[in-house]
């Protein structure tokens, strides 16, 4: 009986050691997955998928599986492909549900349902607020979407959000936001719109709103050579758009509220409003930043101390 007792201790001890090792079988996936990225990377889509297809069939590293699917699938054009890989990559438990879910927006924005793409957008901001503040492709395409719905107020927001992220992209968003800045028809859509007021709806009277803001700011002059708005004049009209958002909003309900406003009223509750707009522009006008935003080396590590702060 005794020796019956140490043939079984031996048994599950050897079990115990092979589930802890990887197993063979592991080890092959395992590296067919590093052999499918690199393949990735060097253009070479169609032998990727090949590869990542065959894991996809055993069930390995689903998640991170299905989100290289639907990447290689959307580089390549087949958008129904990306569309259907990017919404297994979503699954409950996914850690990749983020990084799936922008190539799902851009499917949808492909297919022309904007109305779901900005909705996926949202929802994914909502759900990651940390890692999607630092993702400029959440934000542009927020901004552009509600651009497109002449909701400009959404538009900066998300704009100024994405010129912040990425700051080396910068000259086609400052020229948007310009655009916004200077609009002037506020009197021809306040004439369409309140012909009958009891019909204006919140993102009409969202839009009557940003036409008069818009009123108030200077028209920026384009530069002939570079084609940016002037800095001065690009710098002022921010302050002030940014500022007079914050505080004519009372109620902080609501998406655009919580995600990016907060955001914003914490700048400028903390004196950080300056910092972030010479981050933002910085790469944009380097030549002429230092003398629209005066700024020192110690504040720009204070502003580096608030982000990883507010960041977390």
């Amino acid at each position: 009986m005794k020796s019956v007792f140490i043939v079984i201790l031996i048994t599950l001890s050897t079990l115990a050691a092979a589930a802890q090792e990887p197993s063979k079988i592991q080890k092959e996936n395992a590296q067919t997955i590093k052999e499918a990225i690199a393949l990735q990377s060097a253009g070479n889509l169609d032998e990727s998928n090949q590869k990542l297809t065959d894991l996809y069939a055993l069930h390995f590293m689903e998640d991170f599986v299905c989100w290289q699917l639907a990447n290689n699938y959307y580089r390549i054009g087949d958008i129904k492909k990306a569309e259907r890989f990017a919404g297994e990559a979503m699954g409950e438990g996914s850690k990749y549900v983020l990084q799936a879910g922008i190539i799902k927006a851009m499917c949808l924005g492909i297919r022309h349902q904007s109305a779901e793409q900005l909705a996926l957008l949202e929802r994914l901001a909502k759900a990651f607020p940390t890692e999607s503040k630092a993702t400029p492709s959440i934000h542009l395409l927020i901004a552009t979407l509600n651009n497109d719905r002449k909701l400009y107020i959404h538009a900066f927001l998300a704009y100024y959000m994405h010129l912040f992220t990425a700051p080396a992209n910068g000259k086609e968003t400052v020229a948007a936001l310009a655009e916004i800045m200077n609009r002037r028809d506020v009197n021809t859509v306040i004439d369409e719109k309140t012909a009958n007021d009891t019909r204006l709806t919140k993102e009409e009277a969202d839009l009557i709103w940003a036409m008069l803001l818009t009123t108030e700011l200077k028209n920026c002059a384009t530069d002939s050579e570079s084609g940016l708005p002037d800095v001065d004049n690009f710098v002022e009209n921010s302050r002030r758009l940014l500022t007079s958002v914050c505080q004519s909003i009372e109620n902080r309900e609501g998406f655009y509220e919580e995600y990016y406003v907060d955001f914003y009223s914490k700048l400028l509750s903390d004196n950080m409003l300056d910092a972030f707009l010479y981050y933002s522009l910085a790469r944009t006008y380097p030549d002429a930043i230092n003398d629209a935003i005066p700024m020192s080396k110690d504040k720009m590590e204070e502003f580096a101390d608030w982000l990883e702060r507010e960041m977390r």
